[in-house]
């Protein structure tokens, strides 16, 4: 019999516990994030506080009263081995009266998983998860076909509740390159869309200002990940500025144009199923 999923009576913080809970099914009444984008969308059960760097700077109250306001049980931090660490403020909460569990992913995602297992009672779940996952990426370590595709990849922001959208360009050297591109035998052509005196940010993505100039780069493929609808309407507008980019640039030549998932290192267990993604759209 297939069961939904499991909404707990806490609050995450830490984007890589939301991930690994996820996978196991559980979903907390709260969280505080920062690098998925549209996390919502992914959590629509969970209430987003803030971001991390705001909780463990100048906003902690937020998290206290949160715990009050909301009747929280308990909440859950991820030892990341980054600074800021949210598993640093675990004796600040104690001492608080709040409790507090961390999951420890400083020694790699299968000790974390079998750690999320136990937290969240679901021992028999994490085994069964941790068997998958390693051999998941035992698969994807494997040598890769060179694929030789040039790839420009547009990342999608939308705020509906203004309203507003946002395009990013995901710069050479970013995440996705290390974990999906290069072993694939593929290149990020976005580097002359990059602006050299505004700040790159999110693992290696940059805003992009004023008109999506593809005649600089002419990519092979273009991804489009978060809200693909941002990178449509900019492909849209490009084209009616200058018509004959559908036969210049090879991506429109030839439907090239994959609405694909953006991959971030806040989102471990979801990276073979990304990369199967990937790979299947720069096959083509």
């Amino acid at each position: 019999m297939l069961s939904g999923p499991t909404l707990l009576n806490s609050i995450f913080v830490g984007d890589r516990v939301a991930d690994v809970a996820r996978a196991l099914g559980c979903y907390p009444k709260a969280m505080i994030g920062g690098q998925v984008p549209m996390v919502e969308r992914a959590y629509p059960f969970a209430e987003q506080l803030e971001c991390i760097l705001c909780v463990m700077g100048p906003k902690r109250k937020l998290l206290y009263k949160a715990y009050e306001k909301m009747g929280i049980e308990y909440v859950v931090l991820e030892n990341s081995g980054d600074e800021p660490n949210p598993a640093s403020i675990a004796p600040e909460l104690e001492a608080k009266g709040l409790r507090a569990r961390t999951i420890d992913f400083t020694h790699g995602i299968p000790h974390a998983i079998e750690e999320a297992g136990r937290v969240f009672g679901r021992e028999k779940a994490a085994a069964k998860l941790l068997r998958t996952y390693e051999k998941d990426i035992a698969t994807i370590d494997a040598p890769q076909p060179a694929l030789g595709k040039r790839v420009l990849v547009l990342l999608g922001i939308a705020n509906p509740e203004f309203s507003r959208r946002f395009l990013l360009i995901e710069a050479p050297g970013c995440h996705l390159d290390d974990v999906v591109l290069r072993p694939l035998g593929c290149e990020n052509v976005g580097q002359p869309l990059i602006d050299p005196d505004r700040e790159i940010v999110m693992e290696g993505v940059q805003t992009i200002e004023g008109p999506l100039l593809l005649e600089k780069i002419a990519p092979d493929v273009i991804a489009l990940t978060g809200d693909a609808l941002t990178g449509q309407l900019a492909i849209r507008e490009a084209l009616a500025r200058c018509p004959s980019l559908a036969h210049s640039v090879p991506a429109l030549k030839n439907q090239a144009v994959y609405a694909l998932p953006h991959c971030c290192s806040a989102e471990p267990l979801s990276h073979p199923a990304n990369f199967g993604i990937w790979k299947e759209a720069l096959s083509r």
